[in-house]
């Protein structure tokens, strides 16, 4: 049962999905993508040996049941009411936040928990539709991209610097992309260091 409910509540990896039409497609190269992993502080080793082991006939949703690192992220989505909606054979790019980037966001002593319902319901299911985005994309056609439209319809800028892999806007910052290509049969996760904050304004945000 306790499984069950895991493997519903990670369903929240897919909020970090990217359309392939709403990018302007670049490309990284498999040295600094494999530089993006090898520098990962999130058990990276463990990501390749799921990635290695589960083969594409497993969702989303089950390779993330697997993995203590995205609890946070699960109880999130339960929350939000949004495991359901991510559900099934719809195409997903995740960008998902581990333990520790929920953990940035807490106040000295507070609880996942306790954040969640400080945030509210609507407020918490615009951030993990800010990490959603519709279509099966690889970090080397993908996060090459300038900008990712999301589930949200607000954009997140991409930016790479020196081999470092950044997601987010200018207005509440930038998480690293610490692994990535972990696939499965209904989309493809990439993993983050921190959990990104939509921006107020649903344009494209200028580029510098």
């Amino acid at each position: 049962m306790l499984l069950r409910t895991i493997t519903m509540l990670t369903l929240g990896l897919s909020l970090l999905v990217i359309s392939c039409n709403d990018t302007t497609n670049g490309d990284l190269s498999n040295e600094k993508l494999s530089q993006i992993n090898q520098s990962s502080q999130v058990s990276n080793l463990e990501y390749k040996a799921k990635k290695n082991s589960n083969s594409n006939s497993s969702t989303i949703l089950e390779i993330a049941a697997t993995n203590d690192d995205f609890s946070i992220l699960a109880q999130a989505v339960l929350f939000a009411g949004l495991d359901k909606a991510l559900d099934g054979r719809r195409q997903l790019t995740v960008l998902a936040p581990t333990n520790a980037a929920f953990a940035k966001l807490l106040a000295e002593g507070q609880t996942a928990e306790e954040l969640l319902q400080s945030l509210g319901k609507e407020t918490v299911k615009d951030i993990l539709l800010y990490h959603v985005a519709p279509g099966k994309r690889a970090a080397n056609a993908v996060l090459g991209s300038e900008q990712i439209n999301t589930l949200l319809k607000k954009f997140i800028d991409v930016e790479l610097d020196s081999g470092n892999l950044t997601v987010g806007n200018e207005e509440n910052g930038y998480a690293n992309v610490v692994a990535t290509n972990v696939f499965a049969s209904n989309g493809v996760i990439h993993v983050i260091d921190s959990v990104m904050l939509p921006p107020t304004s649903s344009l494209p945000p200028a580029r510098k």
